[in-house]
């Protein structure tokens, strides 16, 4: 029997606005909690992760708590959070203003456009190194290094002249560089091409190592001295 796939249900401004009220209200007693946006970068990088990395692990480094501690209200939205980031970057899209495409949930931060969705992103690779560690085909190891360097550059502040705002309801003067946007777009792409990447390697193989069996201290020597091990190399 054929059944139709369910669509992950977007955000809404309200939901997002729950979740940025939740993490304010622990950042309380817990300030490392990190802004929406860093988070949103967190997860993005979660869903490229060459290994799917399980709530149990990702809980405590984003936020310090372990999975089941986290209020069901904010894993609800999480979970459709992330179901429409994998299906954004598993969509084929020629163009970032395609409404398919992956936009990430920016804040709207003086600093710099994207630069805590940048900190989150890397934040996590640095979390989990052998994931992300660079794989032995030559050209899918070009594109890591290519899409990682593009996300570092956002992680710092925007230095170029402002000219431009980042939304188009925007009022005020410009708030964004032209180089700025470029460089959140090609970002973008960057991410898109690590779940490419990751996807076509698939999870990591472990090396297994393999070691010749011990002798018994009165058989043979391995060597082939004729003597017994016990005599000779052990």
């Amino acid at each position: 029997m054929n059944t139709l796939a369910i669509e992950p249900l977007p955000l809404s401004a309200e939901d997002f606005a729950a979740l940025e009220a939740w993490l304010a209200e622990r950042r309380i007693s817990f300030p490392e909690t990190p802004d929406w946006e860093f988070c949103e970068g967190f997860m993005a990088a979660l869903v490229c992760c060459r290994r799917a990395i399980a709530p149990g692990e990702y809980w405590p480094r984003l936020l310090g708590l372990a999975a089941d501690a986290v209020p069901g209200h904010v894993s609800a939205l999480w979970a459709r959070r992330w179901a429409l980031v994998v299906q954004a970057l598993d969509t084929r899209v020629s163009a970032l203003d395609d409404p398919a495409a992956y936009q990430p949930e920016l804040g709207e931060s003086d600093d710099a456009l994207a630069q805590r969705w940048a900190q989150g992103f890397m934040a996590a690779v640095a979390a989990w190194p052998e994931e992300w560690a660079g794989p032995r085909n030559a050209q899918a190891q070009q594109w890591r290094e290519a899409a990682l360097k593009l996300l570092r550059a956002l992680t710092l502040p925007d230095t170029g002249a402002p000219t431009l705002h980042a939304y188009d309801d925007q009022q005020g003067p410009p708030r964004v560089s032209a180089a700025r946007m470029k460089a959140v777009g090609d970002a973008i792409w960057a991410v898109y091409n690590l779940r490419e990447t990751w996807k076509s390697l698939g999870p990591r193989v472990e090396t297994v190592k393999h070691t010749a069996a011990v002798p018994g201290r009165n058989e043979a020597c391995s060597c082939g001295s004729g003597k017994k091990f016990k005599k000779c190399c052990g």
